[in-house]
């Protein structure tokens, strides 16, 4: 399970000495060079990182010596590669002791073993600042020769394999990675499980072929949901070019559930463009329920543009009666020196009587002495 928090440090390796493996394979650590393992990988640990082959060589190596040490047919094998973002394991918690890895019911096992917590965050700070990340992957031959689950390792942490093995590919390029990785996804069929995964593992790369590849995929012919992930993903970069994709996307796209996806991935981004499209969207989409959602994201943005926005929908003579009450609610949501005064004037004046209604009940909602005091004079001009 993968989690969005924040936080975390840098990629620290220091040199250990393994003794020879089960396998007979000599387990050699140290930093992250060719025929090296790096310090954050203990326990049933195996070089196949010499030679300058190809990650896929690599891995058939290690599925070949997988299969003459005999025992469990599975096995892991890790990399390192450039990430456009920090991860963090286990951030809410505090220190671990360190990290358990297995498998179970071909998926990655991550458990802190103090804790038993399995999740990652990324530090949204430091979206921009590149950082070598470590990639897990599963393989087991008895369920399929291809990828069975991927999960990101955090370099300032420890983890022990003791029952599966990993073997240690070493550093991989990030085109090389990305483009394994999409050839990876391309051979699953319906497993969201690890099609999630492996679009998460993707998007974290540095570079223009992650960008392609989520751009691909969110208007390829996968499922609604699994397009939807590329979606959010690519909306994650948060920079100009992702909203100009988000942007082209939702432009061509008929699937109106998918259209709440990109409107989702378009109020992640910081660029102003980025409101711009969100007020062209609430007022012109030609479906109300989509133009209700983009609707909600201004309200949480709470911006002047989008205040004016709100207003305008909410004044509009030609917005729908249901589109008029999301906006109240989206005016609800704004701080109380906005929203409280809005609902007032929208309880007072407004010629719909559905908006004067939702006005009322949302400024009843919101506990503010100014809304106290419309109360109390509207109290008292009626009984008096």
């Amino acid at each position: 399970m993968i989690t969005m928090k924040k936080k975390l440090g840098t990629a620290a390796l220091a040199a250990v000495l393994f003794t020879i493996g089960a396998a007979g394979t000599a387990l050699v650590a140290g930093a992250a060079g060719a025929g090296e393992i790096p310090a954050f990988l203990k326990g049933k640990v195996r070089d196949a990182s010499a030679g300058g082959a190809t990650i896929e060589r690599k891995i058939d190596q290690a599925r070949a010596d997988a299969a003459k040490a005999g025992g469990g047919t599975a096995f892991f094998t890790a990399y390192e590669f450039m990430s456009r973002t920090r991860f963090h394991r286990n951030y809410y918690n505090g220190p671990a002791e360190g990290y358990a890895v297995g498998t179970k019911d071909a998926r990655i096992r991550i458990e802190d073993k103090g804790r038993g917590i399995n999740s990652v965050s990324v530090n949204g700070e430091e979206k921009d600042a590149p950082t070598p990340t470590g990639l897990l992957l599963l393989f087991d031959p008895a369920k399929g020769a291809g990828v069975q689950d991927v999960n990101p390792l955090d370099l300032d942490q420890t983890y022990e394999f003791a029952d599966t093995p990993v073997y240690w590919l070493g550093r991989a390029e990030n085109p090389e990675s990305s483009a394994f990785l999409e050839k990876s996804f391309d051979a699953v069929k319906d497993d969201a499980h690890i099609l999630d995964n492996l679009i998460f593992a993707i998007s974290s790369h540095e570079g223009p072929q992650a960008r392609a590849f989520l751009k691909k995929t969110a208007v390829g012919s996968r499922p609604g949901k699994i397009r939807e992930k590329a979606i959010f993903w690519l909306g994650n970069a948060g920079d100009a070019q992702s909203l100009a994709d988000l942007k082209e996307i939702y432009a061509k796209e008929q699937d109106g559930t998918v259209k709440k996806q990109i409107i989702f991935a378009i109020q992640l981004s910081k660029q102003k463009d980025a409101t711009e499209e969100l007020i062209r969207i609430a007022k012109q989409d030609s479906s109300q329920d989509v133009r209700k959602q983009a609707v909600f994201w201004l309200g949480q943005k709470a911006s002047a543009e989008c205040v004016k926005a709100l207003k305008d929908i909410v004044d509009s003579p030609d917005s729908e009666s249901g589109l008029k009450d999301q906006a109240v609610f989206a005016i609800s949501q704004l701080p109380k020196d906005k929203s409280v005064p809005m609902l007032i004037d929208l309880a007072k004046a407004n010629k719909n009587p559905s908006v004067r209604k939702k006005a009322i009940f949302w400024l009843g909602q919101s506990g503010d002495p100014a809304a106290l005091k419309f109360f109390e004079d509207v109290l008292l001009k009626k009984t008096n």
